[in-house]
């Protein structure tokens, strides 16, 4: 039996938690935690913004075998979703010997120079004064340009690049359409109302299925892919043997992964454009880089300290995911808390991320609080997570990241609206609405 101060309170009932996100917004996120404490449950789920809780979920091997049964659901569902994300066991392990090679800090960092270039020749191709009617499609569609040749090796602008491209960036915003979204925090009436819409739409991504994968054959048979020493995830996949399925669902699936740094982004150039002193800041600061014309790599992140101080901030205070899901290996048995083996865990990182017990100020966007190298509360910070499930494109999208900022600053300055931005009710966050901006070139 399980004594009465170790039991998990339970939380909010669906209709509540979803009402106080339409009302709230993102802000309903820390009100939870607030409100039922930094453990609680939620229909059936363990919610959690609970450091120690956090550390042993993410650092015990144990808890880190078995998916949660949310990525067993969403593998099974959507067409293209066969990826490392959802996956376990021994076929992970596999697969994360295939693509690691990319990720390695050392070949991300020679990417710089193209990162550099290629940005730079887009911007160069706009007009003195662009107006963006959305900002993240604009994001979006440098970001997959750039991965055409950092991820799957194809020589940027020929048309089998271009093809790429639209199909993943068209597969990736059909996922994201509101009417067909079932990621709402909880499962109510709504959400299965909703759900035969949901599954027709997973019948007609199938044929977006077929088309990824004539383009990977295509790929692959004329040897199309030609990455720096031949690393590339279409390469690698191949040459471990996966099948052409396999691998048009894996090329998918790491997009996706990587189109969550075109929001981080995206969110970057709405809290600059919106602050035009701060911008400045860092336009100073990242015109000493001006005589590396190959771009910034790691090893030159020293000389920009608030460049990178602003950089957390962004990871900060706009996580790529509201909260992420495991299930327990093996009991967890704390001196106020006990988690029986096999429960499912949602832990909130925008909760944890905004916790004004981790955190002074936290709905303040104030980069300068990474100054003089300040650490917070271990696990109270983990945009990239940690541990054996850590997210192994961190080097790549910071890299990406930095480098799209100073070529944005030094060559213009972004002015962007509304003022206030908020988030839509979803798992997987996203501006409620787009953000225009107007991008004014130094001549």
């Amino acid at each position: 039996m399980i004594p009465v101060y170790k039991k998990i309170r339970s939380g909010p009932s669906v209709k509540e938690a979803q009402k106080l996100i339409a009302e709230k917004k993102e802000a309903a996120w820390s009100f939870f935690s607030k409100r039922y404490g930094n453990n609680f449950m939620y229909q059936g789920t363990l919610v959690t913004c609970d450091p120690r809780v956090i550390e042993l979920l993410l650092m015990e091997r144990t808890h880190t075998k078995k998916r949660s049964m949310v990525y067993r659901f969403l593998y099974a569902m959507i067409p293209l979703a066969h990826g490392l994300l959802f996956m376990d066991g021994a076929n992970w392990q596999k697969k994360l010997q295939a693509v690691m090679p990319v990720f390695a800090r050392p070949h991300i960092s020679t990417y710089a120079s193209f990162m550099h270039s290629c940005l730079h020749e887009k911007i160069h191709t706009w007009s003195n004064e662009e107006n963006f009617s959305d900002l993240y499609q604009c994001v979006v569609k440098m970001n997959a340009d750039l991965l055409m040749k950092l991820g799957y090796g194809l020589a940027p602008g020929s048309e089998i690049a271009q093809q790429l491209s639209a199909a993943l960036v068209a597969y990736k915003f059909d996922l994201m359409d509101p009417d067909t979204r079932i990621d709402a925090f909880g499962i109510s009436m709504h959400t299965l109302k909703r759900l035969p819409v949901f599954i027709k739409a997973q019948w007609k991504r199938r044929s977006r299925n077929r088309q990824l994968a004539y383009l990977i054959k295509e790929i692959i048979n004329k040897k199309m892919a030609q990455a720096n020493e031949g690393l590339n995830w279409i390469q690698c996949l191949h040459e471990s043997g996966y099948s052409l399925k396999n691998i048009a669902g894996e090329v998918n699936h790491l997009y996706g992964a990587y189109n969550a740094l075109d929001y981080s982004i995206t969110c970057a150039l709405y809290e600059i454009g919106k602050n035009p002193a701060y911008a400045a800041r860092l336009r100073e600061e990242l015109a000493v880089t001006v005589s590396l014309p190959i771009g910034i790599t790691h090893k030159d992140f020293d000389a920009i300290p608030q460049t990178i101080c602003f950089m957390q901030e962004v990871f900060r205070y706009y996580p790529v995911s509201m909260g992420i899901s495991r299930r327990t290996g093996e009991m967890i048995d704390m001196p106020d808390v006990y988690i029986p083996q096999g429960q499912e865990v949602l832990i909130t990182l925008y909760a944890l991320h905004h916790h004004t017990d981790y955190w002074d100020e936290p709905d303040v966007f104030h980069p300068d609080r990474w100054k003089d190298g300040t650490t917070p509360i271990p696990f109270t910070y983990i945009p990239f997570l940690k541990g054996p499930r850590h997210c192994i494109g961190r080097h790549l999208a910071e890299l990406n990241f930095i480098n799209f900022l100073r070529v944005w600053l030094l060559n213009g300055e972004i002015v962007t609206s509304p003022e206030v931005m908020h988030l839509g009710p979803y798992m997987i966050p996203r501006f409620e609405k787009e953000l225009t901006g107007k991008y004014t070139k130094f001549i």
